[in-house]
This record gives C-alpha cells, sequence and structure tokens, in this order.
C-alpha cells in the first residue's frame, strides 16, 4: 500500500522528490509531453504497490485511472459534518503558521512548507478550493463520478467495517478486529512529536552556526592585529616589571 500522504514526506528522498515533481507540474500538464511526464512519476511512484491513498494521490483519480485502466476505486466516506470536524482539528495543526519554519531542518518532513504551497496548488486546480474546506468533500466526490466509469467506482463507510470491504475486493474476511488508526489521540502525538523534532534541529544548526562564527573570527585580520598588540602590551609590561 502505497499510502501518498506518507511516503511525500516521510518516504525515501526520491519518493519525496517526485511527489513534489508531480504536484509542481500536473496542475499545468497541458501537453502530451508534460502529461507522459506525469504519467512516468506516477508509475515509479506506484511501481510495486497494489493500492494508493490519500492526498495527494487522491486528486489524481483520472491520472492514476489512465496509467492503471483496470483497478477499481474505492470511495471511504463519511457525512458531511463528521467528517468536517475531523478535518479541521487536521487543518488547525498543519496550516498554522509557523509548523513549516519550526520543522524547516528535520529531514524529510522539512519540505512540509514547500509541500503544502504546493498541494493548495493542486486544490486550486481541481476542486476551485486553496485550502481543503467544508465542501471540499462533496467537490471531491462529485468528481470521482465524473471522472470514474460506475462499475470501477465503490463507496465504503469505515464503520461497516470488514465485511462489505473485502466483498469488493473479492477476498476473504480476515479472522482479526477491524484496524483502527490515525485518531485525533494519534495526530496530536505525531504533530508534538514534529514540533520536538523541529526544535531538537533547530538546536543544533545553531549551535554548528555559533560554533563555525567562531572558529571564523578567531581567523579574521582585525582580530589576530589585537591578538599581536595585546602580546606587545604584556612583553612591555614585563620588561617594565623586570627593571624595576
Amino acid at each position: 500500500m502505497h499510502d501518498s500522504g506518507i511516503q511525500s514526506l516521510g518516504g525515501s528522498l526520491k519518493q519525496v522528490n517526485n511527489w513534489l515533481e508531480v504536484m509542481k507540474h500536473a496542475p499545468y500538464a497541458k501537453t502530451f509531453a508534460q502529461k507522459k511526464y506525469i504519467d512516468y512519476l506516477l508509475a515509479d511512484l506506484t511501481d510495486g504497490y497494489v493500492a494508493t491513498l490519500d492526498c495527494p494521490a487522491v486528486t489524481l483519480t483520472p491520472e492514476l485511472m489512465e496509467l492503471y485502466p483496470d483497478a477499481v476505486v474505492i470511495a471511504t466516506t463519511r457525512d458531511t459534518e463528521s467528517w468536517w470536524k475531523s478535518m479541521e482539528f487536521v487543518n488547525g495543526m498543519m496550516s498554522n503558521w509557523y509548523i513549516a519554519f519550526v520543522i524547516m531542518w528535520v529531514p524529510k518532513v522539512g519540505v512540509y512548507g514547500r509541500w503544502r504551497d504546493l498541494f493548495r496548488q493542486m486544490t486550486l486546480w481541481r476542486y476551485g478550493d486553496e485550502l481543503i474546506v467544508k465542501g471540499t468533500l462533496v467537490k471531491h466526490e462529485d468528481h470521482l463520478r465524473q471522472v470514474v466509469p460506475k462499475d470501477k467506482l465503490f463507496w465504503y463507510n469505515v464503520s461497516e467495517g470488514w465485511e462489505p470491504l473485502c466483498k469488493i475486493l473479492g477476498v476473504p474476511v480476515p479472522d482479526r478486529p477491524f484496524p483502527h488508526n490515525n485518531s485525533r489521540v494519534d495526530a496530536a502525538k505525531t504533530y508534538r512529536e514534529l514540533i520536538l523534532a523541529g526544535v531538537v534541529a533547530w538546536s543544533f544548526m545553531l549551535s554548528i552556526t555559533a560554533l563555525v562564527i567562531w572558529m571564523l573570527w578567531g581567523r579574521l585580520p582585525g582580530t589576530e592585529l589585537t591578538g599581536a598588540v595585546r602580546s606587545a602590551y604584556r612583553g612591555i609590561t614585563y620588561s617594565n616589571t623586570s627593571s624595576r
């Protein structure tokens, strides 16, 4: 399973860079060559996986369907109010002004500021909204109905558990509880961990910067001259003392 939300910020450097390239060029791909470039990037990103999910992949359903015409699209859905309550909580954390600055030195996720700007470009292109807003869910579902063949589009509510999902996929129902993760508690914990990692990274960078400045300062001509003058002054002082 290729989780594009995780892989585009925490995957390999190649995956992170390729997703940034996709988001940068997809909204402006008009020519045959430009569209093939997007196809190439998506094919490379999803090679070896059986499914993809999350953002930014969900905004690229037509492109992925063209690449994999036999694929099915499973749209997880819920009532707008509960969805927006959850989405608003996530937006409150990830859309604030300081998060991109705080984590900018953290490996991989440090590109979040650029990722966020490019994803805004994607949602504006696909849904007409610069940010994910309350009406985005309806727009997304309407978009799926327009671009996915009816026999390839399936609606699924996670609260229904294994059975309807397994029926869509044509696989047996697993003999284990249906998993539940990415809760509000999990999201808040991840957010705190990112902030902590950002503070540690900034402390390290500032320490390195201070060390470099200190080392360079000792090599400046003015500081060397001052050191020589001080040495000469000490020699004169010692000479005067000894003559007495």
